[in-house]
């Protein structure tokens, strides 16, 4: 699969052609069909911030796509669904942060594009469970910008 790739932080993107990734126990595989660019994932590319990602990996969190493929004991999502791969890619559900509903807060999370590989590729592999769903009415293209901006405001 063709996917951007960040192979060293300041450098430019490369497109290259990667293994399409498996999901493993509570993922799933989305087959991408948008994603936008928010300057995240540039500060990402740039390593900009003081916790910096680590080189190769693939940045996005504005990605909308289908689920192609279930991971292990996977029940909240099937095959065709369509779902937003967003900045928070997963949480431990366990902290306080997450019990409380503040899972943004979370020390364990992982976050799309950046802590794990995100939606600037052909297919990318989320947990089901921040999978988002995507309503029928609206578009891709009009739907990834907000899986950022909804998570902003």
């Amino acid at each position: 699969m063709k996917a951007a790739v960040v192979t060293e932080l300041g450098a430019p993107l490369q497109v290259r052609d990667v293994p399409v990734p498996r999901p493993g126990p509570g993922q799933v595989l989305v087959r991408m069909e948008a994603s936008g660019l928010c300057h995240t994932d540039i500060h990402a590319a740039r390593g900009d911030w003081p916790v910096k990602p680590t080189p190769p990996f693939t940045p996005g969190h504005e990605g909308i796509g289908v689920v192609e493929e279930l991971g292990e004991g996977v029940t909240s999502r099937a095959i065709g669904d369509r779902v937003a791969i967003a900045w928070l890619g997963s949480a431990c559900g366990e902290c306080r942060h997450c019990i409380g509903g503040w899972e943004t807060l979370c020390e364990s999370q992982q976050n799309s594009g950046y802590s794990v590989d995100g939606a600037l590729a052909e297919y990318a592999v989320v947990a089901a469970d921040f999978a988002t769903p995507v309503p029928d009415g609206v578009s891709s293209t009009d739907a990834a910008p907000l899986t950022c901006a909804g998570v902003t405001t």
